[in-house]
C-alpha cells in the first residue's frame, strides 16, 4: 500500500517540475479554534485548541492542473474536563490534481506532539517525533460548502507511540468534514476516528475561523 501512495506523489511532483513553471505563490495565514468531543475507552471528555496555520499554495501554469499547498502549524490543547496540556507543530507538503468539483493532495506531514501525562483523567500520549501520509479527498459543489475526507496513517519515532495503529502504520486518523464559508467566518463539522497507541479516539468537531 505504501509504494503504490509514495509512487504516486513523486508522478505528482515530478510531472509539473519537469513540463514547466509554477504560477506566483499565494501565502496564507489562519488563526485556528477548535472544540472536539472525544470518547476513549468509553470515557467522553472534551478538548479546546488554540493555534496558527500558514503556508504557500501554487498552481501549476500548464496541464495537468495541479496545485500544491505547503504549510507549517502549530497548536496548543487543553482538557477542558481534565486540566490536561498537549500540543502539535508539524510541518507538511501536499500535491495534487485539481478539477472543477474535486481535488485531491497527498504529501508527507513532518510532526511533533504529545498530550497529558502519566495518570491523566482522560489520555496520556508521550512527546514524539513522527510523520504522517495524508491523502485528502475535497468535493466542494457551490463555492460556500465544501465536504473533506481525509486518510492519514503515521508512524511515530518514539517506542511508546508505536503500538494501537492499523497493520504497519503506528497511528491512523480517519476523517470527515464539511466547511462552511459565510462572508469573513469559516465554520468546520466533522468527525474523526483515530487509532493511537493509547486506544481508539472518536470525536466530533466543531471548528471557527477567519
Amino acid at each position: 500500500m505504501i509504494r503504490p501512495l509514495l509512487s504516486l506523489l513523486l508522478l505528482l511532483w515530478a510531472l509539473p517540475a519537469a513540463a514547466g513553471q509554477w504560477r506566483e505563490p499565494q501565502p496564507y495565514l489562519l488563526p485556528q479554534l477548535d472544540v472536539t468531543l472525544i470518547n476513549v475507552g468509553g470515557q467522553s471528555t472534551a478538548q479546546a485548541s488554540v493555534g496558527l496555520l500558514g503556508g504557500l499554495r501554487m498552481r501549476y501554469a500548464g496541464k495537468p492542473n495541479v496545485l500544491s499547498n505547503t504549510r507549517a502549524s502549530a497548536v496548543g490543547t487543553y482538557g477542558l474536563t481534565t486540566g490536561s496540556l498537549g500540543g502539535d507543530f508539524r510541518v507538511g507538503s501536499f500535491v495534487g490534481p485539481q478539477g472543477r468539483y474535486l481535488l485531491y493532495q497527498i504529501g508527507p506531514d513532518v510532526w511533533f506532539n504529545g498530550y497529558g501525562q502519566q495518570g491523566a483523567l482522560d489520555y496520556w500520549m508521550p512527546w514524539s517525533p513522527g510523520v504522517d501520509l495524508k491523502n485528502q479527498l475535497v468535493f466542494t459543489p457551490i463555492r460556500e460548502i465544501s465536504l473533506v475526507g481525509e486518510v492519514t496513517p503515521g508512524w511515530a519515532f518514539v517506542a511508546a507511540r508505536q503500538g494501537g495503529g492499523v497493520g504497519p502504520f503506528h497511528e491512523l486518523t480517519l476523517t470527515a468534514l464539511a466547511v462552511i464559508r459565510a462572508s469573513a467566518i469559516r465554520l468546520t463539522v466533522g468527525y474523526t476516528r483515530q487509532y493511537r497507541s493509547f486506544g481508539v479516539v472518536n470525536g466530533l468537531i466543531l471548528s471557527g475561523g477567519f
